[in-house]
C-alpha cells in the first residue's frame, strides 16, 4: 500500500502517516452508493466542470477525501466513531425521503453527532486531500484556517466532543433542492477574542443523501436556533435527546446560515458570561451587544 502523505505527520498525533491515511467519508459509506453513478460535485449549487467550463465533471463512484493518520489513530476512530455511527447513518440512508416515523434515541444522536463532527472537521482540514480533482484544485474551497487541539483530541482518545460544539441537522431534498427560500435567515458568529485569546468561532456545513449537517464552534456563547425552535431542525449535540427524524420537513440548505461577524474583543471571561446572557440568534447581532451598532458580516 503506497503512502498517500509521504513525510507528513498524523493530524491527531506526532506519528507519521501510514498508507492512505484516514478515510473522512468511510469506505462503508462510499460503498453504499456503488453502482448509483454518475455523480457530480458542486459548490454553492454550481457543478465543477471540465476545461470547457460547461461540461460537468462526473464520476462513476462517490469520491472521497483523506487526511494523514497513523495506524493507531486510524484504528481508534474506527472503534470509537465509525462502528457506532454506521447503523444510524444506514438507517437514515434507507429512510430516504419517506415521511414514516424514524426514531433516533439520545445515544444514536450522540453517535451521529460524533460522526458528523469528524466528517465536517476533517474534510475542511488544511491537510485534507480530495479524490475529486476539481475540489482539490479549488483555491476557494473553504478550509479551516486553524484547528484547535481540542477539536481533534477527543477523536484520538475516544472521549466526548467539547461542549463548545453544536451539531444541527435538517432534512434535505433527495432530487435537487427547490428554488431558494423567499426569506433567508442568518446567525452572526463573532470573531471573539477573550483576554487576548482568539476563540476561533466557526461553522461548517455539508450534506449527504437526505441530510444536511451544520457544526458550529461557539464556546461560552449559546445559540438559539430558529429552525430548532420551530421544528424544522434538530440539535444533536450537546444535550442529546430522542428525536423523530421522519417528521422533519425538507429544508433548503440556505434557509438559515451562519455568517462570520466582526472581531469582538472581550476583556475577560466574566464579560463574555454577561454578553452570553443574550444567545446568538437570527434576531441578534453580537456586535450590537458589544458596540451598540451592527458591524459588517461575511456570508
Amino acid at each position: 500500500m503506497s503512502n498517500r502523505f509521504p513525510g507528513q505527520a498524523c493530524v491527531f498525533c506526532p506519528n507519521p502517516n501510514v498508507g492512505v491515511g484516514e478515510h473522512v467519508w468511510p469506505s462503508w459509506f462510499i460503498g453504499k452508493f456503488h453502482g448509483q453513478g454518475p455523480f457530480t460535485t458542486s459548490r454553492a449549487d454550481v457543478p465543477y466542470t471540465k476545461r470547457d467550463k460547461e461540461t460537468p465533471v462526473t464520476a462513476d463512484a462517490l469520491l472521497g477525501v483523506h487526511v494523514p493518520a497513523c495506524k493507531d489513530c486510524n484504528a481508534t476512530l474506527d472503534t470509537t466513531i465509525e462502528k457506532s455511527a454506521k447503523p444510524v447513518v444506514r438507517r437514515l440512508l434507507k429512510h430516504g425521503d419517506s415521511s414514516d416515523e424514524l426514531i433516533l434515541s439520545a445515544d444514536e444522536c450522540v453517535a451521529l453527532a460524533r460522526w458528523q463532527l469528524k466528517v465536517g472537521l476533517l474534510s475542511a482540514h488544511a491537510a485534507a486531500d480530495h479524490d475529486h480533482p476539481g475540489l482539490q484544485r479549488d483555491q476557494d474551497l473553504p478550509r479551516l484556517p486553524v484547528v484547535r487541539p481540542e477539536w481533534l483530541e477527543w477523536m484520538r482518545t475516544g472521549g466526548e466532543p467539547p461542549a463548545g460544539f453544536s451539531v444541527f441537522v435538517t432534512r434535505r431534498h433527495l432530487r435537487g433542492e427547490d428554488a431558494p427560500p423567499a426569506v433567508k435567515q442568518h446567525i452572526v458568529l463573532p470573531q471573539l477574542i477573550v483576554d487576548g485569546e482568539d476563540l476561533n468561532f466557526m461553522s461548517q456545513s455539508f450534506g449527504f443523501s437526505g441530510v444536511n449537517a451544520t457544526i458550529v464552534w461557539h464556546p461560552g456563547w449559546p445559540i438559539a436556533h430558529a429552525q430548532v425552535d420551530t421544528g424544522r431542525a434538530v440539535r444533536l449535540w450537546p444535550n442529546p435527546y430522542e428525536i423523530n427524524f421522519g417528521v422533519l420537513p425538507q429544508v433548503h440548505s440556505r434557509e438559515l446560515t451562519f455568517w462570520d461577524g466582526a472581531i469582538v474583543g472581550v476583556g475577560a471571561a466574566d464579560e463574555l458570561t454577561q454578553l452570553a446572557q443574550h444567545p446568538l440568534s437570527v434576531d441578534s447581532d453580537s456586535s450590537v451587544a458589544v458596540f451598540g451598532v451592527a458591524l459588517p458580516s461575511e456570508e
